[in-house]
C-alpha cells in the first residue's frame, strides 16, 4: 500500500464552553476525513497521537480504532469522526499515525498531519 493512497483531512477548532482558563483547561474538538483511494477495503486497527503543549509537554496516546470503532473502509470511500483533545495550554499540537490492515492482510502505517491546537483569543 503506498502513502497517497489513504489521504487524511484534519481541521480543528478551540471549544470555549467547554475550557476553563482559571483551571488551564483547554478543549479542542478535530474532525477527520479518512479517504481510501486504494483498490483495496482497509481496516483502520488502532491510532497513535503525539500531543505537545505550549510549554513543551508530551502526552502519547495509543489505542484500539477510533470512537470506539474499528472502521472498514471500501475502495473510494471514506470514514469520518470527530472527538477531543484537552491541553493545559491555550496553544499546541498534534500529530500521528492509524495502523490499518488491507484485505490481504498487510499491516501498514498511515501518518496523520500534523494539526496546530489555538484558543480563537490568541490569533489577531
Amino acid at each position: 500500500m503506498k502513502n497517497n493512497d489513504i489521504k487524511i483531512l484534519i481541521e480543528g477548532k478551540f471549544v470555549p464552553e467547554l475550557s476553563n482558563k482559571k483551571d488551564s483547561l483547554f478543549y479542542f474538538s478535530y474532525k477527520v476525513n479518512i479517504h481510501n483511494n486504494s483498490s483495496k477495503k482497509v481496516q483502520l486497527l488502532s491510532r497513535h497521537w503525539d500531543i505537545k503543549d505550549a510549554l513543551g509537554r508530551d502526552k502519547v496516546v495509543d489505542g484500539e480504532g477510533v470512537i470506539g470503532q474499528k472502521p472498514i473502509i471500501n475502495p473510494g470511500s471514506n470514514f469520518e469522526y470527530q472527538s477531543y483533545c484537552p491541553l493545559k495550554t491555550s496553544f499546541g499540537f498534534m500529530e500521528g499515525f492509524y495502523t490499518m490492515k488491507d484485505e490481504g492482510g498487510e499491516y501498514f502505517k498511515t501518518p496523520i498531519p500534523k494539526l496546530g491546537l489555538v484558543s480563537s483569543g490568541l490569533i489577531n
